[in-house]
C-alpha cells in the first residue's frame, strides 16, 4: 500500500479524538442500540476533554462512527474524520481484533501517521484502552499500551473501562481514568500537533473481500429498463443491487449499506441481484432487500412465486419503502409479503423510512447468521487418524489445544471481589 500523497485537505478543522470500537451484534429481537454504552462514554469522554481543553475556533472535540449521517457513504466519512483526527482511541476487546472494519480504523490512522513524519509523532497520537478484558490465552503486543492508563487502578486490569463505565462501585476510578485520558488526549492535541491530513480509506487498508463470503446481500429489485409503466424512475439503475430506495438521502445504494453494517459486524460481504445469487443463498446467511414495485409488472405475481420457491430459512427478507415517496407501494408491498409467506419465510420484516431502515439491519444481519447456525449445512469432518503412542513420545505440553473463541460482549461484569 502506498502512503498518502497529500499532507493537508483544505477547509479541514481538526479533532481532538476519534473513538474506535468493535461493533457487537444486538441480542435476539433487538434493534440497533447495541453499543449504548460507548455511546455513554464517548459522551463523558467529550465532556471530559471539553472541560480541559482549550480549542482553536472551529476544531470539533470528538468523533464516532453514529455521527454520521444517515445514507452517507460510510467509509468515506470516516477517512475524512480519520483525516482530521490528533489521537486515535481504540477500546480494545476480545472482539476488536476480529473486526476488519475496526484494525482498518486503526490501520488507516497509522498509515497517515506514517505520511505525516516520525519528528512530528509521538506515542500519545494513539491511546488505546481496555474496554472489555481478554482471557488469558490471548495475547496481543497492543494491550500494553492500553493497560498503561492505568496501571495504578488494579480493577482496570481485571474488568475493563467497560465494566467502570456501566457498574456505580467502580465511579471513582472510573473519573480518575476518564481524567487522565481526557488529559492525554488533549495534551497531544494541542502541544503536539499533526494537523488534518489525508487517511487512507478502509477499501486500501482492509485486505480484499474473500471471493466466497461470509454473507450476502440480495437484491429483488426492478431495474430501469424493466419498471412498471407508472413507476418513477428515480432511485433505480442498470442493476438491481445498484437501488436506492430513498433516492438523494442516501450516497450509497442500500444493498451497500446492508454490506457495509455486516462488515462492521466481521463480515465479509458481497452484494448481488437475486436472480444470480441462487447459488450463494443455498450456503451462505443473507438479507433480501426486496422493492415491492417488483410485484407491479404484468403476470409478475406468477414469475415471483417461482423465484422465491425453495428459499432457505437463513435468508431474511426486508421489504423496502418509502414514506416520502408520492408513489403509495402498500398494494404491491402486502402482496410481495404474501408471496414470501407462501415461499416458507414467516417473519418478513418491513422498513418504510432510511431511519427504520439503518435501524433494523444490524439485527436482521443477526438473525440471518442465527439462522444459518441453527439449518445450515453441516460440514462433514473427517478425522485424521491417530498416531501410534510411542514411549519416545514426551506427553503433550500443557494448554497445547485451541480454546474456543470467547463472545464479543459477554455478559455484565461483576465488580472486583465478586466471586467469578
Amino acid at each position: 500500500m502506498s502512503p498518502p500523497t497529500d499532507r493537508r485537505r483544505p477547509g479541514a478543522r481538526g479533532t481532538y479524538f476519534f473513538l474506535s470500537y468493535a461493533h457487537s451484534a444486538p441480542p435476539p429481537g433487538a434493534r440497533a442500540g447495541a453499543d449504548v454504552w460507548v455511546g455513554q462514554f464517548f459522551a463523558d469522554l467529550t465532556d471530559e476533554v471539553r472541560r480541559q481543553a482549550r480549542p482553536v475556533a472551529g476544531m470539533r472535540i470528538g468523533f464516532f462512527d453514529q455521527h454520521i449521517p444517515l445514507g452517507a457513504d460510510w467509509k468515506a466519512a470516516l477517512a475524512e474524520a480519520l483525516g482530521d483526527a490528533e489521537v486515535f482511541v481504540p477500546l480494545y476487546s476480545p472482539g476488536y481484533f476480529s473486526r476488519p472494519w475496526a484494525l482498518g480504523e486503526q490501520e488507516s490512522f497509522r498509515a497517515r501517521l506514517a505520511a505525516t513524519g516520525p519528528a512530528r509523532v509521538t506515542a500519545g497520537h494513539l491511546t488505546p484502552v481496555l474496554w472489555i478484558p481478554f482471557p488469558p490465552w490471548e495475547a496481543h503486543p497492543e494491550l500494553d499500551g492500553a493497560l498503561d492508563l492505568g496501571r495504578d487502578v488494579p480493577e482496570y486490569a481485571a474488568d475493563g473501562l467497560r465494566a467502570f463505565c456501566m457498574l456505580a462501585p467502580y465511579r471513582a476510578q472510573y473519573e480518575l481514568l476518564l481524567s487522565r485520558l481526557a488529559s492525554r488526549i488533549v495534551h497531544t492535541a494541542e502541544r503536539q500537533p499533526i494537523g488534518p491530513s489525508r487517511a487512507p480509506g478502509l477499501d486500501e487498508v482492509v485486505r480484499p473481500a474473500p471471493t466466497d463470503p461470509d454473507f450476502v446481500v440480495a437484491v429483488l429489485a426492478p431495474t430501469r429498463d424493466r419498471l412498471p409503466n407508472d413507476r418513477d424512475p428515480s432511485g433505480y439503475a442498470s442493476s438491481g443491487r445498484l437501488w436506492r430506495p430513498y433516492g438523494r438521502r442516501q450516497q450509497l445504494p442500500a444493498a451497500e449499506y446492508a454490506a457495509s453494517t455486516a462488515e462492521r459486524l466481521g463480515l465479509s460481504a458481497r452484494t448481488e441481484d437475486f436472480a444470480q445469487a441462487s447459488p450463494l443463498l443455498d450456503r451462505r446467511p443473507a438479507v433480501l432487500l426486496v422493492d415491492p414495485w417488483i410485484a407491479a409488472a404484468p403476470a409478475a405475481a406468477a414469475v415471483l412465486a417461482r423465484m422465491l420457491h425453495g428459499l432457505r430459512q437463513w435468508v431474511v427478507p426486508l421489504v423496502v419503502t418509502d414514506d416520502e415517496d408520492s408513489q403509495n407501494a402498500t398494494r404491491w408491498a402486502t402482496e410481495v409479503t404474501e408471496l414470501l409467506h407462501d415461499a416458507g419465510l414467516p417473519q418478513v420484516k418491513r422498513a418504510c423510512s432510511m431511519p427504520e431502515f439503518v435501524d433494523l439491519m444490524p439485527a436482521l444481519v443477526t438473525e440471518a447468521r442465527r439462522q444459518f447456525l441453527k439449518y445450515g449445512p453441516v460440514v462433514s469432518f473427517e478425522p485424521q487418524p491417530e498416531p501410534v503412542p510411542s514411549l519416545r513420545d514426551g506427553l503433550p505440553a500443557a494448554g497445547s489445544t485451541d480454546p474456543a473463541s470467547p463472545p464479543d460482549d459477554p455478559g455484565p461484569p461483576r465488580p472486583s471481589g465478586e466471586d467469578r
